[in-house]
């Protein structure tokens, strides 16, 4: 079987769906990766083929690409680059690079991700079953409409397709789902669950990791559109004189000394694995990707989140729901939910992490997540998923057993 993957340029769109591709060529499927052809070196770093399709930009560097961006909240940066650019102007110059790889190449089946939208275009046109890697909380139809339905009708209209119903083209054959259903519920007949593989669990950490004090361990991570927010200096005002080990990431290419001289239980670097790291935290700080939280919760982690997107308040709203954490806003951003989260500030996150660390509910109900999600089948069943679809070019409900 031949499976054509197609991603925005972004390691956040990536990571989610290469233990599906990964389990695929090991059972001597073909993969090939169609994405922006600066991003091919990183996808070519993880072992498989890249293809140059689309617009050519990466969205680490986004505001090089748009600077329009640059007066932008990290919000509206991420509400912009769904419906601007994902759902329109990436989309519109990764069809016809993608009609081209397809003719060519000839896959069996397509399997995208949430926010890569050419692809539901040339899978309808070119009839390939297609196939999506959910790397965010479910987006309906009804939130997605007012977002981005004009942009998905306008591009079906440009091809010959029926602008309306724009969204049904989404989700009409397989949605594998990274998450249990008690944290994602099923809203697709053709939605499964799949066990999230954390990427990098097996690297190696810094020395001083197996050197920590006898305290608990807090690791914050953040999203590069969390620059200039003053998100790091609030969680260090908040946290270095408390009693436990603190580790910021910070990103590859910001420098740690930029914080000034820190003491000797907090611990500043550019990059971690993360998966490496979490086996000895006890808490994770974090914008709140869908993957991330996932593979957190996997090691049955308590949260602290600090989400800068629409769909990673729904994500970071479930959580709270279920007791797996707390939630707090950027200063100034989402002032609808000024009555149940506080903002950003030294003391609102000294107060969260206490609350976490401290009451054992959280633990156990992360702990209780982390069950469900070892329960939920590998990767290996998507992979008999995706055959039993490009076989049958129907959409593959759940409750019907792929085959062996």
């Amino acid at each position: 079987m031949k499976a054509l993957f197609t991603t925005q340029p972004g390691i956040g769109h990536l990571l989610p769906m290469l233990a599906i591709a990964q389990a695929l060529q090991q059972q001597g499927h073909e993969v090939r990766f169609a994405t922006a052809r600066s991003f091919g070196p990183t996808v070519a770093a993880y072992g498989f083929a890249a293809i140059a399709a689309g617009l050519d930009w990466l969205e680490a560097h986004a505001v090089r690409t748009f600077p329009e961006m640059e007066d932008m909240t990290a919000a509206e940066q991420g509400d912009w680059l769904l419906s601007d650019i994902f759902a329109d102007v990436a989309a519109h110059r990764m069809i016809p690079d993608l009609i081209a790889i397809c003719r060519e190449w000839r896959p069996d089946v397509i399997v995208r991700n949430d926010f890569e939208f050419a692809s539901c275009i040339v899978a309808e046109l070119l009839d390939i079953p297609q196939a999506t890697i959910s790397i965010s909380f479910f987006l309906s139809a009804s939130v997605l409409e007012p977002r981005i339905g004009e942009q998905l009708a306008y591009l079906r209209s440009m091809h010959g397709l029926s602008p309306y119903p724009a969204l049904d083209m989404l989700y009409p054959y397989l949605y594998l789902v990274l998450a249990p259903s008690t944290f994602q519920p099923r809203e697709l007949p053709v939605m499964h669950g799949i066990r999230p593989t954390p990427v990098g669990a097996d690297e190696a950490v810094p020395a001083w990791c197996h050197q920590l004090a006898a305290q608990p361990t807090v690791y914050a991570s953040m999203s590069s559109v969390y620059r200039g927010t003053n998100v790091f200096p609030n969680i260090l005002a908040g946290l270095r004189d408390e009693p436990i080990n603190l580790i910021l990431t910070i990103g590859r290419g910001q420098d740690p000394a930029q914080f000034g001289p820190q003491p000797p239980n907090v611990r500043i670097e550019q990059f971690i694995p993360q998966a490496a790291l979490f086996p000895y935290c006890d808490l994770f700080i974090t914008h709140n990707p869908f993957f991330t939280i996932t593979s957190a919760l996997s090691y049955g982690l308590p949260l602290l989140m600090i989400p800068n997107g629409g769909e990673l308040w729904m994500g970071a709203m479930r959580s709270m729901e279920l007791g797996l954490g707390r939630v707090l806003r950027l200063p100034g951003q989402f002032a609808a939910f000024n009555s149940l989260v506080p903002e950003v500030a030294p003391h609102t996150i000294n107060s969260a992490v206490r609350d976490l660390l401290q009451s054992p509910h959280y633990r156990a109900n992360t702990q209780s997540m982390r069950a469900e999600i070892q329960a939920l089948p590998d990767a290996m069943y998507a992979v008999e998923l995706l055959c039993d679809l490009a076989a049958s070019r129907s959409p593959i409900r759940a409750g019907v057993a792929a085959s062996a």
